[in-house]
């Protein structure tokens, strides 16, 4: 996938879209996604808008003293990124997976 724009959103809480999908598809324990955050963009695949999501931890980031400001910082730092995926404006349809995608 090619990305069209770069930055994005800034950080936030995991919009409910994206919370439901990883409790109930994921089977991620809705605990641990409490200390978690997100970074969103907008973009294309062929047609097909979509919004991009990644979920990092932030709390490790203020650890490690990386400050994420928009969807484009992760790119420096993909082996921190836990699930990424997207939705499909129009469809709605979801995916999200462990790690980045390939």
């Amino acid at each position: 996938m090619k990305w069209l724009w770069q930055g994005g959103s800034n950080p936030k809480n995991i919009p409910q879209w994206a919370y439901m999908h990883l409790v109930t598809v994921l089977k991620v324990d809705p605990d641990h996604l409490l200390h978690l955050k997100c970074v969103e963009q907008t973009n294309f695949n062929g047609d097909v808008l979509l919004n991009l999501i990644r979920i990092y931890d932030d709390g490790a980031m203020k650890e490690m003293a990386i400050e994420i400001k928009n969807f484009a910082t992760l790119d420096q730092y993909p082996e921190l990124i836990l699930y990424e995926g997207y939705k499909e404006k129009e469809s709605e349809r979801i995916y999200i997976r462990r790690g980045i995608l390939s």
